[in-house]
């Protein structure tokens, strides 16, 4: 095992006042100062139960109650199950398990760098829906005040639902465009279901929360972030589908042998605004993740 060293455990109490901190990679208010997810919500620990039976997701428990976890990523890469399996070896050497996490650790990788292992972050999302069509207007509602910008840094308020004059590059732009993916208006969640529903999505901790529920077949403990100051998390990047099944690759570059995928994330948003929800977690003082893509984010 290459050398791991334990340099700082996060108390959860620390852990949250940091992930209030954490910024939308291209959302911004007004005056153009990027907008943070969690600054209004409130964190909780609940736990993850390993799925029962076949094509079955796994469930949290929340109060009693279970409900379907969701993600907006279906696919797990084995050379990620790798580095967990890695941090996991070194977390029990220390006294702890992944499976287990109520705080933050923060640990030197030699040769990689430093990194923070967290629990896995679940997020309760709730949706406005016509017969099991997502009701895109009322979504786009949801973005009042939110800001995007475009090549030249002029904001567009998405809660219009059509982005004018957007510039692609400084000289290039799209006059008329729909915020939402194409394919929105196409996905189905169910004929009998209208009205707001609630969906549990994993936003940052897939391949732990896979590690533990299928390779050790525990329960993992996750953070669940819910809305506190009486509206809903503004939405995330992508549709949530359910946990399982999934798509198994050895990598992400692996995706490039296999010309249709016939299963992957589908986004919100159109192509050339899809990555402006992910979050950055540097402003925190996080380094958990990074995103894997070159798409230029204003």
């Amino acid at each position: 095992m290459e050398q791991i060293t334990l340099k700082k455990v996060v108390p959860l109490n620390e852990l949250k006042k940091m992930l209030r901190k954490v910024v939308f990679r291209g959302l911004y208010d007004e005056n153009g100062k990027p907008l943070k997810p969690y600054q209004k919500v409130k964190f909780s620990l609940a736990k993850v139960n390993p799925p029962k039976y076949i094509c079955a997701s796994p469930k949290i428990a929340i109060n009693g109650q279970t409900r379907t976890l969701f993600s907006p990523q279906p696919t797990i890469y084995q050379n990620q199950l790798e580095i967990v399996r890695t941090v996991d070896i070194f977390l029990r050497k220390n006294g702890f398990r992944i499976s287990e996490l109520d705080h933050a650790i923060e640990y030197l990788w030699k040769g990689r760098g430093s990194f923070h292992i967290l629990p896995p972050v679940v997020e309760k999302h709730t949706y406005d829906f016509k017969n099991g069509f997502f009701d895109l207007g009322k979504l786009s509602k949801r973005f009042k005040g939110k800001f995007v910008k475009d090549a030249r840094s002029n904001l567009h308020e998405l809660s219009k639902r059509y982005l004018n004059n957007f510039y692609l590059d400084e000289v290039s732009k799209i006059s008329h465009l729909d915020i939402f993916n194409s394919n929105a208006p196409l996905i189905n969640y169910g004929l009998p279901y209208s009205g707001k529903q609630d969906f549990y999505i994993i936003c940052d901790g897939s391949h732990r929360a896979d590690y533990c529920v299928e390779g050790l077949r525990k329960p993992v403990t996750v953070l669940l972030v819910e809305a506190d100051d009486g509206n809903s998390l503004v939405p995330y990047y992508a549709f949530p589908v359910p946990f399982r099944p999934t798509i198994r690759l050895s990598s992400k570059l692996a995706e490039k042998m296999h010309l249709k995928l016939e299963r992957d994330k589908i986004h919100l948003f159109n192509d050339f605004i899809s990555k402006v929800l992910h979050y950055d977690w540097t402003p925190g003082g996080l380094n958990v993740s990074k995103l894997r893509s070159n798409k230029e984010i204003y």
